[in-house]
């Protein structure tokens, strides 16, 4: 009997083979980053300075959490075949790697991420002939969580950011991570805070992180879907940005935030997923050498979206439906 190979089998190598041969394709190269802990103890926050990064594309700033997909802005429909590492059927999990990643059958496409915070962060575009905008779905997440099932990995974490939550471009897309490059306990610090359980909601437990700087749900249960998309509808219905992290098909941390708008740092810190979930991105070695636990603390705590509250008790409102 053949063995199908894992996600890890084949992303590992193509991203390793494309990093040291197609070196062009990147925007920023592993040498330059260096991450390390700030204290008071190991895994409380994390720094990452990112060095010689290329810019990216000027372009219009989103001003609506809600819009409409434009071809005629930056999007994956043209994406360089090079970035392309292979394809995924979400409709039996088989990975599909052959002449077809470049044309009218290219929907799921695996990329590089072109400016890496680690070694195999990589790009999902599902759907992407459908065109769809930057917004995350249950429907959506159920069938990207097929990538959990073929991977062979417990280090594999999935982010999502919305627009106004410093999504990069406005066309579907979550990056693929491995813990296991960036941080020695091979978790996100924010895995390491305990939860607090809130209610029991669609037999899926709604959480909330104690102890965080920014105010953070957490949901977890057997089959998370049904929950985790009731809490992107009621951010949705409020306007309410967000970012998510997801552990696993039975775990994601959600984020509901201020529009980046409203959050100016005179460094430049630009609050996605990873960086709510405990890797800070630092773009200048002054701010990495200087940056402290204390201004980290009081700058997420001020992204706390104020509406948390009242979220909190919509969804609280459904274990009694």
């Amino acid at each position: 009997m053949i063995q199908k190979p894992s996600l890890e089998d084949l992303l590992k190598q193509k991203w390793s083979d494309k990093y040291e041969k197609q070196r062009a394709l990147f925007r920023s190269t592993l040498k330059f980053i260096h991450t390390k802990s700030i204290q008071p103890f190991k895994g409380y926050f994390n720094l990452q300075l990112i060095e010689n990064k290329v810019p990216t594309q000027i372009r219009d700033p989103e001003t609506e959490l809600i819009g409409e997909f434009n071809e005629n802005d930056i999007n994956f429909l043209n994406v360089e075949s090079g970035e392309i590492l292979f394809r995924v059927d979400f409709s039996n999990g088989q990975i599909v790697d052959d002449d077809n990643n470049v044309n009218e059958n290219n929907d799921n496409p695996i990329l590089i991420n072109t400016a890496p915070i680690c070694s195999y962060h990589s790009i999902l575009v599902p759907f992407l002939n459908s065109k769809f905008q930057q917004l995350l779905s249950g429907f959506i997440a159920e069938s990207v969580f097929i990538l959990f099932k073929i991977s062979t990995s417990p280090h594999l974490r999935i982010g999502y950011n919305s627009k106004l939550a410093n999504c990069s471009i406005n066309h579907l897309h979550l990056h693929l991570i491995y813990v296991d490059q960036i941080f020695e306990n091979n978790k996100f610090p924010i895995e390491e805070f305990p939860i607090k359980p809130i209610a029991n909601i669609h037999n899926t437990t709604l959480g909330e992180v104690e102890n965080y700087p920014i105010r953070t749900l957490v949901v977890t249960g057997e089959n998370i879907i049904e929950l985790l998309s009731s809490t992107i509808d009621t951010l949705l219905a409020h306007e309410i940005p967000h970012n998510i992290m997801f552990v696993n098909p039975q775990m994601a941390y959600i984020f509901p935030r201020k529009n980046q708008f409203e959050f100016i740092h005179e460094h430049g810190m630009k609050p996605a997923y990873a960086e709510l979930s405990g890797l800070m991105i630092c773009r200048t070695k002054k701010y990495y050498e200087e940056l402290t636990l204390k201004e980290i603390e009081i700058r997420l705590s001020e992204l706390t979206h104020p509406l948390f509250d009242n979220v909190v008790q919509e969804l609280i409102m459904l274990s009694s439906e």
